[in-house]
This record gives C-alpha cells, sequence and structure tokens, in this order.
C-alpha cells in the first residue's frame, strides 16, 4: 500500500507560514538566540525551502518586523470613517490593543530592540521608522490643519506612547485591555483631540 501523496503547498503560503512561525521564535528567544534550525522544524520544511525563500536570518527577521508592523497599522484603518472624533479615536486604540492582545509575544519584537546583532539592531529602527512614516498620511488625512512637520511629530508621540504601554502591559499582563485604551486616551487625547476632524 502506498503513502498518500502530499500536495505541494503554494509559495505564498508557505512564505507566510514561515514568516509566522520565525515570529514566534523571535519573540521567544529573541534574535540572537533565534536558530534557523528551530525555524525550519517548526515550518515543518528543509533549510533549503527556507533559504529559497530568505537569504538570511536577518533577511527572514525583516520580513517579520515589516508583516507585524503593517498588521498594527491596520487597526487605525477606521480612523477616518464617521461618527464622532472621540469615538474613532477611542475605538482606534481599541483596535491597537486588541491586535497586541492577540500577538502578545510579539511586542517584544517590535518595540524591545535588545538584539546583540547591531544589524538586527539596525533593522528594528528601520521598521519602526518606516511603519511610523507610513501612518503620516492616514493621521494627516483626519487632521483639521497640520504642517507636515507637526504631523510627524504627533505620530512620533502617539506611537511612542503606545509602544511603552505595549511593553507595560506585556510585563503586567492581567491588567485588562479596556484600562490600557483608557490610560492611552487620558494621555494622548488632549493634543489629538482639537486637531481632529469631527
Amino acid at each position: 500500500m502506498t503513502a498518500p501523496k502530499r500536495t505541494r503547498m503554494p509559495a505564498a503560503r508557505r512564505r507566510a507560514l514561515i514568516v509566522e512561525r520565525a515570529a514566534e521564535v523571535f519573540a521567544e528567544r529573541g534574535y540572537d538566540g533565534a536558530s534557523v534550525d528551530e525555524i525550519v522544524r517548526r515550518s515543518d520544511i528543509s533549510a533549503p525551502v527556507l533559504y529559497d525563500h530568505f537569504p538570511s536570518k536577518l533577511a527572514l527577521f525583516r520580513e517579520v518586523l515589516d508583516t507585524e508592523y503593517a498588521r498594527l497599522r491596520g487597526t487605525w484603518s477606521g480612523l477616518g470613517d464617521g461618527g464622532p472624533a472621540r469615538e474613532r479615536f477611542t475605538a482606534a486604540l481599541d483596535a491597537w490593543f486588541a491586535h497586541v492582545e492577540e500577538r502578545r509575544g510579539s511586542i517584544p519584537v517590535l518595540f524591545h530592540g535588545s538584539a546583540a546583532d547591531e544589524d538586527a539592531r539596525r533593522a528594528q529602527r528601520d521598521a519602526t521608522r518606516a511603519s511610523r512614516s507610513a501612518l503620516v498620511p492616514l493621521v494627516a488625512g483626519v487632521l483639521v490643519e497640520a504642517e507636515p512637520d507637526q504631523v510627524e511629530m504627533l505620530v512620533e508621540v502617539i506611537a511612542g506612547s503606545l509602544a511603552s504601554l505595549a511593553l507595560w502591559w506585556h510585563d503586567h499582563p492581567a491588567v485588562p485591555r479596556a484600562r490600557l485604551v483608557a490610560a492611552a486616551f487620558d494621555a494622548l487625547w488632549s493634543g489629538v483631540g482639537a486637531r481632529v476632524r469631527p
């Protein structure tokens, strides 16, 4: 009796799976402690298959960062929808923290640049900058009026505050999400509220 044939996974799906498993390993072990062998094992592939998709561990790490930040940015998509500005901002904060709660393991990977490897630290800085830059047009689109540098500074304040709270939450996982949302709103609304289109 012959064994059933394994169906070949499409390349895009295989790549996404590798990124997902790598995110888990980086979250658990940090960049320095993560091994390609473990990522390969968890992805149920061979090392050559991984290297078909990513030329190095660093390239895979960059892809993990870009993927995770893109997911986080997606939580802000409702900021420009209809309804009172205060409610839109609260909903955006709640969506952001809901995603962080769901992807709790990725918090240190995204917000704690503790890798000993300089290239990995640079990758984290570059991914953070790129993600914040990508948020600038979205934030500018919901403001009444603001100079470009004002929008950039506002994005830095919002993103930096939320990243710090996410790291704090990582160390205090019993705190309910609603309290994080309320704390972020209290800290940020005074600087944001007057500028957001009603």
